[in-house]
């Protein structure tokens, strides 16, 4: 947690599926304004938690719970692929708090659908399939070639050796909230190769967001340009804590 003043606006980063809090640590490094990255549960300070049988709402409130002390009354979700299930559901339930909402290469389902309800068909059918008889962790290959196509390769070694296998829950469990944030951007990756160029301009009609901005990347700007994504963060919260 990085903290500066109490009258400043928080920034809370929510990671991808497999991920953990680690992967914004160049990013809060560059950050104008108080941090709080948040491990979902199977990893970091939740570690002893298994997460084959948690629901999207056993990932939620374990949010929830480690935002709770984060003294900020004013906080900008920034959600991170398949974190942007949970970011809505967050947002849903601290609207009070929400002042603004950063989608990086996020799935943005519509209301009353779930994660992997918001994929084409194809791609729908094989995660399923993928899930019965592999389940939630990607071979290498598919790690290095989707989620890793432009990183270092200590970076991809790195993400290969931390990834956490979800719950097929958060992957297929329904949202509740009903509408998205108001104040809110979305970052399109022009380089992704885990979220297509479709996929993101879905989930941005999905968002209505006020603004998109593009960046030269592959899914995981926040290792690859932290410095664009901490700009983009810091210009926006500048803006809203005014």
């Amino acid at each position: 947690m990085k903290n500066t003043t109490l009258e400043s606006v928080g920034i809370v980063f929510l990671h991808g599926a497999g991920l953990g809090a680690w992967i914004w640590e160049d990013v809060i490094k560059k950050a104008s304004y108080p941090c709080l990255a948040i491990d979902f549960p199977g990893r970091g300070k939740h570690s002893s938690i298994t997460t084959n049988n948690l629901t999207l709402n056993n990932y939620v409130e374990s949010v929830l719970a480690d935002i709770d002390p984060f003294c900020h009354k004013k906080i900008i979700i920034v959600a991170h692929s398949i974190s942007g299930v949970i970011g809505l559901e967050v947002s849903s339930k601290l609207k009070d708090r929400i002042c603004g909402f950063i989608a990086i290469s996020a799935c943005i389902p519509s209301a009353n659908r779930s994660y992997i309800s918001s994929m084409p068909l194809v791609m729908n059918l094989f995660l399923r399939l993928l899930f019965k008889f592999s389940g939630t962790r990607p071979p290498e290959t598919a790690l290095r070639n989707a989620l890793c196509n432009d990183l270092e390769e200590n970076q991809t070694l790195n993400v290969i050796k931390r990834f956490v296998p979800e719950s097929t829950c958060l992957y297929t469990d329904r949202i509740h909230a009903q509408n998205v944030p108001e104040n809110s951007i979305y970052v399109h990756l022009k380089k992704d190769k885990a979220f297509s160029e479709s996929m993101q301009k879905k989930m941005i009609a999905n968002l209505h967001a006020k603004q998109v901005i593009d960046i030269e990347s592959g899914h995981l700007p926040m290792l690859s340009k932290p410095d664009e994504i901490a700009n983009i963060l810091n210009h926006f919260a500048a803006q809203v804590n005014n």
